[in-house]
């Protein structure tokens, strides 16, 4: 986040960031190391898409059924959009929980990349991580 667009403030001993905007927090930094503020959003379907807006939120988590199914990262163009302050060289990322019934894939869109066949059984969670390499060009992985 860029410097004019967040604010800090001292909140029941921690550090925490927020956006200026809306006051949603964001991080905090406090005795017992570093926090970060999620918001949960589901999705229950076979496939799952990852859109920029969830990749903020912090959470997805998708109740895969029906089948094996993907779950398909957002474009390098939406990602654009979405976040003008993200550097070439810098990561973000949003925790995955398959807490379905069927194994998941994760895939990339047009200009991310996805680096392996990655794939999520059922209940079983990744951090997937997005890397941008070049401008409109991302690498996209599950840790």
């Amino acid at each position: 986040m860029a410097v004019n667009l967040i604010k800090s403030a001292w909140i029941t001993g921690k550090l925490v960031f927020q956006k200026k905007s809306d006051n949603t927090k964001a991080i905090s930094i406090g005795p017992n190391g570093i926090g970060r503020f999620l918001t949960r959003v589901d999705v229950d379907a076979q496939n799952a898409t990852l859109p920029a807006a969830t990749l903020a939120s912090g959470l997805l988590v998708h109740t895969s059924v029906t089948g094996g199914g993907t779950l398909t990262v957002d474009t390098a163009a939406n990602l654009e959009s979405a976040f003008p302050e993200w550097q070439v060289g810098e990561t973000m990322e949003c925790s995955y929980l398959n807490d379905g019934d069927q194994t998941v894939t994760l895939t990339g869109a047009n200009g991310v990349t996805a680096t392996a066949a990655q794939t999520i059984a059922t209940l079983q969670g990744r951090r997937i991580v997005f890397l941008k390499t070049a401008t409109s060009t991302y690498i996209v992985w599950g840790e």
